[in-house]
């Protein structure tokens, strides 16, 4: 018998392309998951990894473990929902994870509605960029995501999750409560803060930018949406901002929100595994969280 936790490890090297991307995923270091490869070698009897530079590529029997490990995992995954469903009842943690500005508007009025109406749920949050918890809800590690599209970007593909859209999320141009600015051309002399290089919403916002005829000059390269808010209420800065890091701000914040042309809008959906969509507590926070949708004044 074959060691399921090893076969999962295999199975992450398979879709993560490297011992290393792997590692990072499961919070492992290199070294561990190499080690618990070469134990399993030896339960299989075969080699199931060659090493291409920093890739490492399955053998013909590393492909057959990881395809047996991914449909144990499923029917592990069923088996749980299905025992969970016989009393009806939502109980038990989930392991979500959320980006910071659906962690501002969406997490207090999700916890007061769970607290309500299904309180043998405990949930688990951990904040993480949308792609890295969509990583994790795959690979297990979290029971389910909170993640976003931007127009003009796709989401990666991931099979095996149950996409729910959530709301649509408006973009807009926010800068100080006093400033005569109406419109994004009119922000082009002013100072910029955006989240970091590996943010689909930096590039989402540089491209608007660009298309109003101006590149902004980015002084602040922050990943803290609430010091956004306040470099442009202080009138330190020009932000482009999603309406779930706007809509919990005090009425006298003192920031003004423009539109952008064309009102874009991000979509903002839930992502679990299929085979626990129907489990009770999965579910329970899927309503918990539309819930809490409908309290914003988006």
């Amino acid at each position: 018998m074959y060691d399921v936790r090893r076969m999962a490890m295999l199975l992450e090297i398979h879709e993560r392309g490297s011992i290393s991307s792997a590692a990072r995923t499961l919070h492992l270091t290199p070294s561990a998951i190499s080690q618990q490869m070469a134990a399993l070698e030896k339960e299989v009897g075969q080699p199931l990894l060659q090493k291409e530079g920093r890739f490492a590529q399955l053998t013909q029997a590393g492909l057959v473990i990881a395809e047996g490990a991914r449909q144990v995992l499923r029917e592990l995954d069923t088996t749980a929902t299905r025992i969970a469903r016989l009393s009806g009842e939502p109980a038990g943690a989930v392991r979500i994870a959320m980006f910071q500005s659906a962690a501002m508007a969406l997490l207090t009025p999700t916890l007061d509605w769970l607290a309500d109406n299904a309180p043998q749920v405990r949930l688990i949050v951990h904040q993480i960029d949308p792609e890295t918890g969509l990583d994790l809800t795959t690979s297990r590690l979290c029971d389910a995501v909170i993640a976003e599209t931007y127009p003009g970007y796709h989401a990666p593909a991931h099979p095996e999750l149950d996409l729910q859209l959530l709301t649509s999320d408006a973009l807009q141009l926010v800068v100080s409560a006093d400033s005569p600015i109406t419109s994004l051309p009119e922000a082009a002399p002013l100072p910029w803060v955006l989240e970091g290089s590996h943010n689909t919403s930096r590039s989402w916002a540089i491209n608007q930018c660009r298309a109003a005829g101006f590149e902004p000059q980015i002084r602040y390269d922050i990943e803290d949406l609430l010091t956004h808010c306040h470099l442009a209420r202080t009138g330190h800065a020009a932000a482009i901002l999603p309406g779930f890091a706007t809509a919990t701000l005090p009425e006298d914040f003192g920031v003004k929100i423009i539109d952008l042309p064309g009102r874009p809008h991000r979509n903002i959906y839930t992502a679990v595994r299929h085979d626990s969509a129907q489990a009770p507590a999965i579910v329970a926070v899927r309503q918990a969280l539309e819930n809490a949708v409908e309290q914003l004044a988006l």
